[in-house]
């Protein structure tokens, strides 16, 4: 019994659209700030208040200790003490070591102030003063600061009153023995709490509709654009694309041009393609056509399986390796699946040997081939690819020699470099058609192309390979008077 296992195809997982994308971060945005405000004000709110407070006491404390130390005025200090009293809700008492009792202190510069009388300095007992004043003494550094619950309490939740008591021990303008204590409430912030609280319920209401509205706001100017570019971009396969307008957006603006240039690349692309079919099939048809014919022939036809037939077969088969492996090779070094084995040689040498081959042009057709070559040029790369760049060159120069049948090879030899010239006397090239030429089965005037063995993508193959090798390449060419076709190549020292 055969087990038929059925593939199992992943679920497409389906993207968030933008606009709830923007409606969903806008809304977590906003509860995490919520989120924040709600923690400081039930964590934080209570010992930010009170650390604030302990920083107004300990600054005033500091303010009033200066200004008894240095100042020697009475009324000055007393009205720089009410100053400062009533500005940060403080109390003040001022008190001095009696020279008479050692132990017992009295107040400096409130007793005929009774404005101040309601202070609760000034309600504590002895025994609470000499408690507050060991406590600074007992310090090390002649200060400290009590933190402590007072008998007063909220009527509303029977909250209890808190205080802070600083008190320093210092030696006035005199000399003398002297006691500055600062005081403050702290008052309950219960009541603050809930006020705040119902706040926040209101502010939270508000930002939802905020949110709301300003998703919807961001929809229309950001979101609805790229919906429409995208939509428009849907064309794209076929080469199409309608630009949107989009104001005020630079990046929607530079997204509609890098479209429309996708969808002329795209264009471009196509017609190359087809291009490259057609040249490709009709370059294939004939030398399969002359295979075909030849050989049916001498099949029906005995007497004609001649040396002369067997051999078009034969260069017709070469003919359609050759077109099969340039454009292996073409795919290849397109993709950069050619890896390049380089090495130090004498191009110099290498460009004698593949002359050589050539020699068959004169003898049959009566090509002139010169040569103005050096006597070593030493440079860094694959040489078998160095030798595809220099043939294709010369195949191009033969097929477009015209009458003529005259190439001149030269090198050009300099201290740091060495430039290979292929010359021909043949039609030229336009200058509008320079650029084009490089391109696959681009063919300049196919009617003085002479009929040969070429795949048609010679020079398509000579850019790849020289690009590849970061080499130097171009033309030189003026019509009626035939193109120079070159490279160039650092030496090795």
């Amino acid at each position: 019994m055969a087990i038929v296992l059925k593939k199992l195809t992943p679920k497409t997982k389906k993207n968030i659209s933008l606009r709830w994308k923007i409606g969903l971060y806008l809304s977590v945005f906003s509860f995490v700030l919520v989120a924040i405000v709600f923690i400081f004000q039930a964590i934080l709110l209570e010992p930010m208040y009170e650390a604030s407070k302990k920083r107004t006491v300990e600054n005033v404390s500091n303010a009033v200790v200066n200004v008894v130390k240095e100042e020697d005025d009475v009324d000055d200090i007393e009205q720089y003490i009410n100053i400062v009293q009533e500005t940060n809700e403080t109390c003040i008492r001022v008190l001095r070591e009696s020279n008479i009792f050692p132990g017992t202190y009295e107040d400096t510069y409130f007793e005929s102030n009774n404005g101040n009388l309601g202070c609760r300095l000034y309600k504590m007992s002895s025994n609470e003063i000499l408690t507050q004043i060991a406590n600074a003494e007992n310090s090390g550094k002649g200060e400290s600061m009590v933190v402590q619950d007072t008998n007063l309490i909220t009527p509303t939740n029977g909250e209890r009153f808190r205080n802070i008591t600083s008190t320093r021990i210092i030696n006035d303008h005199d000399g003398n023995k002297s006691i500055v204590m600062v005081y403050s409430n702290i008052t309950p912030i219960s009541t603050t709490k809930k006020t705040l609280s119902m706040q926040m319920w209101y502010i939270s209401a508000i930002i939802l509709v905020a949110v709301l509205v300003l998703t919807y706001i961001m929809y229309r100017t950001i979101a609805r654009p790229l919906i429409l570019i995208n939509q428009s971009a849907k064309s794209l396969p076929e080469g199409k694309y309608e630009r949107i307008t989009v104001q005020n957006y630079r990046e929607a603006e530079e997204l509609n041009d890098t479209l429309l240039t996708a969808a002329e690349d795209i264009q471009k692309a196509d017609k190359a393609k087809r291009d490259l079919i057609a040249n490709v099939s009709h370059d294939l048809r004939t030398p399969l056509t002359m295979i075909s014919g030849y050989g049916e022939m001498m099949k029906d036809l005995p007497e004609e399986k001649t040396d002369e037939n067997i051999q078009v077969i034969i260069d017709e088969s070469k003919r359609l390796t050759a077109l099969v492996n340039d454009l292996l090779d073409l795919s290849k070094l397109q993709e950069e699946k050619i890896q390049l084995e380089k090495e130090n040689f004498d191009l110099t040498k290498v460009l004698y040997t593949q002359l050589q081959k050539y020699d068959v042009y004169h003898m049959q057709e009566g090509f002139v081939i010169d040569t103005e070559l050096t006597d070593e040029a030493i440079i860094n790369a694959d040489i078998k690819r160095i030798e595809q760049v220099f043939n294709n060159f010369m195949t191009n120069a033969i097929n477009y020699s015209g009458d003529k049948k005259h190439i001149i090879v030269r090198e050009i030899k300099t201290d740091d470099t060495v430039r290979v010239e292929i010359q021909d006397f043949g039609e030229g090239i336009a200058k509008e058609d320079i650029s084009k030429i490089w391109d696959r089965y681009y063919k300049i005037d196919k009617e003085h192309v002479r009929v040969s063995n070429g795949s048609g993508i010679g020079l398509a193959i000579v850019k790849e390979i020289l690009e590849l090798h970061d080499a130097k390449y171009g033309v030189i060419s003026d019509l009626g008077e035939g193109s120079t076709f070159w490279f160039e190549f650092p030496i090795v020292k």
